[in-house]
């Protein structure tokens, strides 16, 4: 009978009514899911695809074909670790979550506010909300798909509101790439234009990095600069 150790933890794949799993590494398929420059077959462990490790039942071959159109086992391992769930060890769980909870506080940070006040709240604060709302952050769903959901649950909690501003700002032309690159990586440019000695220029983004762009822009001109809301969204 085969069996996972700390080292061998199972890839899932359920398609067609039927479950397909392989051992892999917890180490290398992270790596691998991550998106770095490593084959499947170095995250698989052994060269077989189960239908159940625990009782060591191998897929037969046209079984193989008839789901993922092949039956190499390098490309149908592929097909699993990128799509099928991975069965984490419990120090990878909650490093996972503990990475989740940190993005999903941040996004939040930065992307919502208080209705009442248009002020952002301060992560300190949203973690609190996220434990006394017992929101259950769930380790195999990206932190992105999971923030509309959370939101909801912390409403009851704080109050929350996902708002864009959208804000101009004339900035002199010796400043002008760097600001660029600062209001890049907080929103989008809408519109822009040099006119003689200045850049004027529309950006829009989420309400809860306005302050934080505001100081930054700030800082880049030496207060240099001049800026106008214009909408919100």
């Amino acid at each position: 009978m085969t069996k996972s150790t700390a080292k061998e933890i199972i890839a899932r794949y359920n398609s067609h009514g039927h479950k397909f799993e392989i051992l892999v590494d917890p180490d290398k398929v992270k790596e691998f899911r991550e998106n770095r420059d490593i084959p499947a077959s170095d995250v698989m462990i052994g060269d077989s695809i189960f239908t159940d490790v625990g009782k060591a039942e191998r897929v037969k071959d046209d079984l193989l074909i008839t789901v993922f159109k092949t039956c190499d086992i390098s490309q149908v391992a592929e097909k699993i670790i990128k799509h099928g769930e991975i069965q984490l060890t419990t120090e990878q769980r909650k490093e996972e979550l503990e990475q989740k909870k940190k993005r999903i506080i941040s996004f939040i940070s930065r992307h919502a506010i208080d209705p009442k006040t248009k002020l952002p709240h301060p992560p300190k604060r949203i973690e609190t909300a996220l434990a006394e709302a017992k929101v259950r952050i769930d380790p195999q769903i990206k932190a992105e798909d999971q923030i509309k959901d959370i939101i909801k649950q912390l409403r009851p909690i704080i109050p929350l509101s996902i708002e864009n501003r959208v804000v101009a700002f004339k900035i002199p032309i010796k400043y002008g790439g760097t600001v660029k690159s600062a209001i890049l990586k907080a929103g989008t440019i809408l519109k822009e234009e040099w006119s003689g000695q200045y850049w004027i220029v529309e950006t829009e983004l989420p309400a809860g990095m306005l302050d934080e762009l505001f100081s930054e822009v700030n800082s880049i001109t030496h207060g240099e600069n001049e800026s106008k809301m214009l909408t919100s969204k």
